[in-house]
């Protein structure tokens, strides 16, 4: 009766060892990843990456915008809130952008109306009454940034294009149902399509903040990969410049990835939602792409990756400071 399972199981090791072989030939004719600016007369935009900081005040390097990814705090007190709002509006970064984790049950109010003895502190003063001084908050929200263009580091000073640069960013604080906590949900297709994130569509400069992480990036705890598969298929569809998250301490880095339809389907391969089927087709994406570039026609459907990073600066089960923070031109 055992025999049945050991086949299902070899297959399956098998289809994966295959799909894993078609990537790496894929990535090998891939041209040079680009990450940075590509206008080599203006300065690039620094974007200062943190998150998971558990009530610390790591020193921060100097940036234009600083995104912090959740978890400011460790019970999410309003003193606790207050405090790291305090620390953050102190930077001299021209943009901040802060959006909540699982930790900071103070700015989830609907959480607090479920599990009222998770209101930790004093109980009289609300998410109303905080000082947000020069933060902006997003809760599945997002905003524009215009950034003006600065003279790349070998032109004089003063000089000026002219020319504005904007980026999106999108903000949702939601991480996968574990324990109860703020802002969780039962992973499924619905939720991301009934977020603010769904109503998007492909564009240069888009910055994605989430507390969790997406699938398979950045996302191992011990042998678990707790990054949710759906917020992978927005990711994936989006194709953004930036995706910044943290959550899962242990996974704190960056990594730079081509999301083009080779890459899709390699993942859904690995999450399960394809078969031989998806890797037969996979194959032919593989070869067609290199035939492609070997002949010089057409361009790949992804030509810059998507630089996601895990920002958490704690580590251990004292959630002591750890890990750098990481900052990324664009």
């Amino acid at each position: 009766m055992q025999q049945p399972t050991i086949n299902i199981k070899t297959r399956c090791r098998r289809k994966l060892d295959l799909t894993t072989k078609l990537l790496n030939l894929h990535i090998l004719n891939l041209p040079a990843l680009s990450t940075s600016n590509e206008q080599p007369n203006e300065s690039p935009i620094r974007i200062v990456c943190v998150s998971d900081t558990h009530n610390h005040q790591p020193v921060l390097p100097p940036g234009d915008i600083l995104i912090h990814a959740g978890d400011l705090t460790e019970s999410g007190s309003f003193d606790e809130v207050q405090a790291g709002l305090d620390w953050l509006s102190s930077q001299s970064h021209p943009h901040k952008i802060l959006i909540a984790g699982n930790h900071d049950v103070l700015l989830d109010e609907i959480f607090l109306e479920r599990y009222p003895d998770r209101r930790y502190g004093e109980t009289t003063r609300t998410k109303a009454d905080l000082n947000w001084g020069s933060v902006t908050y997003l809760e599945d929200s997002m905003m524009t940034i215009t950034l003006p263009t600065r003279a790349a580091p070998h032109e004089p000073e003063g000089v000026s294009k002219g020319i504005e640069r904007r980026v999106t960013v999108y903000g949702s604080p939601y991480t996968p149902v574990y324990t109860p906590s703020a802002f969780q949900y039962h992973p499924s297709p619905e939720f991301w399509e009934n977020s603010k994130l769904a109503t998007l569509s492909p564009q240069d400069n888009l910055i994605v903040v989430t507390h969790g992480p997406p699938k398979f990036y950045l996302d191992r705890r011990d042998f678990h990969r707790a990054g949710c598969p759906y917020l992978l298929q927005e990711i994936t569809r989006l194709r953004p410049r930036l995706h910044v998250f943290g959550h899962i301490h242990a996974a704190h880095g960056r990594v730079d990835v081509v999301l083009d339809r080779v890459r899709e389907a390699y993942d859904d391969i690995r999450i399960g939602w394809g078969g031989w089927g998806t890797l037969a087709w996979m194959a032919v994406l593989v070869g067609w792409n290199k035939a492609k570039r070997v002949i010089g026609f057409g361009k790949s459907d992804a030509t810059k990756a998507t630089t996601f990073v895990n920002a958490s600066v704690v580590g251990g089960r004292q959630n002591k400071l750890t890990n750098d923070v990481i900052v990324i031109e664009l």
